[in-house]
């Protein structure tokens, strides 16, 4: 009996200190203020939601409130890191969709195209180019990490074949472009530095590689390789892979910029929605930063009017995602101009761009993973 009385006292009170810290959880979670922004994961947290019949008739407060409570708990950095420990000292190699491959390489997993997407993205430029068929257009797709450097993803892991889904948009698009095979020029690089380790960005090398054999696509004359000398900016980047996974969060790894040997490289970049300007392509100030990749014309923005001192009278459209932040810069030794677009952010058209910037050659740089899974594109060729 007194056995009985002493398990059930111990099992009361084990009740009452959980509840007790269950109040105390809630207590420091209304007390601590809310975060905008987690440095560690790079990326915004959520904040509290506004109550009101509506969204709570819809589900949507609910839902609303599960992210908040989940972005906002104390200690989260604590609690995600003790999860990613546990979950690998059991063996997983996938978390929050990046596999951990050999070496701590991370990858993410290749996109499938949402066919309908696809459709209307491939059909809205191939009007554009039609309607501008006098002018010179380039198509290279990025292939990401987990394609090229397949042989690193870890054991039994499998991901979608990017290659394959390369030809059909190249078979879709025919002669009215200029095709550039990103992915065999890569994959002779493999054994190279070409995609960070902790980013899912390539490195300006693997850029570097890509932009000697796609210069004659563009219509730059003679070889290039020796035009350009490189310099590293920081030595401690560690890339939004890292923030998305939880692993690797101690890797750094070096960021290089490459600059012209010869002639004058003067810029202005104007960010025509920011109405701001600069003299350089490059943002030293993100390199205070956590997404120091944003060094390249200082990361995602609009559009971006890129003057020159070239004595070249072409004009380029770059239509793109953030790939080719680190790729215009080969570009200026060989345009007056180069208009810079992310669908992404741009709520206008490229009729409007055309016409507004005289344009005379056009190229489209993206990831593959982001042009298949982008649903803006479709729109800014259209217009609708």
């Amino acid at each position: 009996m007194d056995n009985r009385k002493r398990k059930g006292h111990i099992e009361g009170l084990i009740g009452k200190l959980f509840i007790l810290v269950l109040f105390l959880v809630l207590i420091v979670n209304l007390i601590v203020p809310d975060k905008e922004i987690s440095e560690e994961e790079n990326r915004a947290l959520e904040s509290r939601p506004n109550l009101s019949l509506t969204s709570v008739a819809t589900g949507d407060f609910m839902e609303q409130w599960e992210r908040y409570l989940s972005d906002q708990f104390v200690g989260r950095n604590m609690w995600r890191k003790l999860k990613v420990g546990v979950d690998r000292l059991g063996g997983s190699a996938l978390e929050n969709g990046v596999y951990i491959g050999d070496n701590d390489q991370l990858l993410e997993d290749i996109a499938l195209p949402d066919e309908e997407q696809y459709s209307e993205n491939i059909n809205a430029i191939q009007s554009f180019l039609n309607t501008y068929s006098d002018i010179p257009a380039t198509v290279m797709l990025i292939p990401d990490a987990a394609s090229v450097l397949s042989e690193s993803l870890p054991a039994f892991a499998t991901v979608e074949d990017q290659r394959q889904m390369f030809s059909m948009v190249e078979r879709k698009l025919g002669d009215s472009v200029n095709w550039v095979d990103a992915y065999s020029i890569l994959n002779r690089h493999k054994s190279e530095k070409i995609y960070y380790k902790t980013d899912h960005h390539w490195t300006t090398q693997g850029a570097f590689y890509v932009f000697q054999e796609a210069a004659a696509s563009l219509g730059i004359e003679g070889d290039v390789s020796d035009d350009y000398v490189s310099y590293t900016v920081t030595d401690s980047f560690n890339g939004a892979l890292a923030s998305k996974s939880g692993v690797g969060l101690d890797e750094k790894e070096q960021i290089d910029i490459y600059v012209p040997t010869s002639g004058d490289d003067d810029v202005i970049v104007n960010y025509v929605d920011e109405a701001k300007k600069r003299t350089s392509l490059y943002d030293s100030s993100k390199l205070e930063t956590r997404d120091k990749y944003g060094v390249f014309l200082g990361g995602n923005t609009s559009v971006v009017d890129i003057k020159t001192v070239s004595s070249s009278q072409k004009r380029l459209l770059v239509v793109k995602d953030s790939f080719a932040d680190c790729f215009i810069p080969f570009l200026t030794p060989y345009y007056r101009e180069i208009v810079v677009v992310d669908p992404r952010y741009y709520s206008g058209t490229m009729t409007e761009i055309m016409d507004t910037y005289r344009i005379t050659d056009m190229l489209i740089l993206y990831s593959g993973n982001t042009f298949f899974t982008d649903n803006n594109i479709s729109g800014v060729f259209s217009g609708e």
